[in-house]
């Protein structure tokens, strides 16, 4: 069954952003006719993909949007499906050009503006959440209640492990409805290295924001080099938080040992992963809120053999063997996190091994691509069956 899907997303694509590119780019391999309809088109060069239409999303100052704004804090739900549709046109006529067989909003906030158009244009809808948008959006009353359009209206709610299929039901998904279909990675592109003893060289990479924890990161770091340890962190990423974090670094002479790469692109990430000895990611939840879903980056460190210390943070412990866990601190203990480091620098040459092959292991078999897009293929593939059935009756 040859299936046409139409994705509507934010952007398309942004570097952080991996996943959506890689859903869509393996499930044209296997055989699904994808379209995307984004705000903008970013990285062209880096993440080719024909199918792209761009219908601007209007400026703040945009009368339509001011009053569509009006509405949400009124609370008056049953213009609001208008008031997307004409805030938001373009979208519709070219979903409507595409004529798909299923509509795919990525992250929540697309979601709700999907929900008007997939009831216009009669299509089957799947809104896939990331992180953000099942744990800090929920806190403003008015994205509580407009993701109960979702919750009436989506075929399938997908999510990215089983700690947000609990958020999604707690804000009043259908638990019949929720499907999980982990982020994932071609391990073709991620070749497999076994590591060895002293681990001395850790990798973090993550924008840098609250959720991602680098400060703890870098105060652990701190902690076992006060110690007497001979350690390196290389962060990669960019974000709001690159002032605060070099004059961290500098006002505690770290320079020598930590350094911030910036963004770099996805195939010298892949290098990086090479050359270190382990990863390093203490994710916490933000004061805004915000949380990680499972971070993409965990796939990769473990899928090139690297062992992790990371925290047990949000869907973090699903991405490790339980047998990894006692690498697991947890979320904001940096004490906790300078002894999870202190545990891996004393690992023999099979010790380590021992973590990494697990590691490995566990990729391979949760987190593979082709097995993930398989997954959300069926997904549409049921989301189709279900409309004509209800269509039909």
């Amino acid at each position: 069954m040859s299936i046409r899907v139409a994705h509507l997303c934010k952007d398309f694509s942004k570097r952080s952003e991996t996943f959506i590119y890689d859903y869509v780019t393996e499930l044209e391999r296997q055989g699904v006719d994808n379209h995307v309809v984004a705000n903008e088109r970013v990285n062209p060069d880096e993440r080719p993909f024909e199918n792209v239409t761009v219908v601007p999303w209007p400026a703040l100052w945009n009368p339509r949007r001011m009053g569509h704004r009006l509405l949400e804090e009124l609370g008056l739900d049953g213009a609001l499906d208008s008031s997307w549709r004409e805030l938001w046109p373009g979208a519709e006529e070219a979903i409507e050009r595409v004529a798909p067989d299923v509509l795919h909003s990525h992250f929540g906030r697309p979601g709700v503006k999907a929900v008007p158009i997939a009831r216009q244009l009669d299509l089957p809808l799947v809104v896939t959440f990331y992180g953000y948008d099942i744990s800090k959006l929920p806190r403003e009353r008015r994205w509580r209640e407009a993701y109960e359009s979702i919750w009436r209206t989506a075929q399938a709610v997908v999510v990215l492990s089983e700690e947000m299929e609990e958020a999604a039901v707690r804000l009043g998904a259908p638990s019949d409805a929720v499907q999980v279909v982990h982020l994932a990675r071609d391990l073709d592109d991620f070749p497999y290295r076994p590591p060895s003893a002293p681990v001395s060289e850790f990798i973090s990479v993550g924008r840098l924001t609250g959720k991602k924890g680098h400060f703890d990161a870098i105060r652990a770091v701190q902690k076992r080099i006060e110690a007497g340890d001979d350690l390196q962190l290389y962060i990669v990423g960019d974000g709001p938080q690159r002032d605060d974090l070099e004059q961290y670094i500098q006002a505690h002479n770290l320079q020598s040992s930590v350094e911030l790469l910036g963004s770099i692109p996805n195939a010298e990430v892949a290098r990086r992963l090479q050359k270190a000895d382990a990863f390093l990611l203490c994710s916490k939840t933000a004061a805004s809120g915000d949380r990680e879903g499972t971070p993409t980056v965990l796939i990769e460190a473990q899928a090139v053999g690297l062992p992790c210390v990371s925290t047990t943070h949000a869907g973090i412990p699903e991405m490790l063997p339980e047998s990894n866990h006692s690498l697991l601190a947890p979320e904001g203990e940096v004490d906790a996190i300078a002894e999870r480091l202190r545990r891996l620098r004393a690992c023999s040459d099979e010790e380590l091994r021992g973590v990494s092959a697990a590691g490995r292991e566990t990729i391979e078999t949760s987190f593979s691509l082709s097995s993930e897009a398989g997954a959300l293929r069926k997904i549409y593939e049921r989301a189709v069956h279900d409309q004509e059935h209800t269509t039909a009756s």
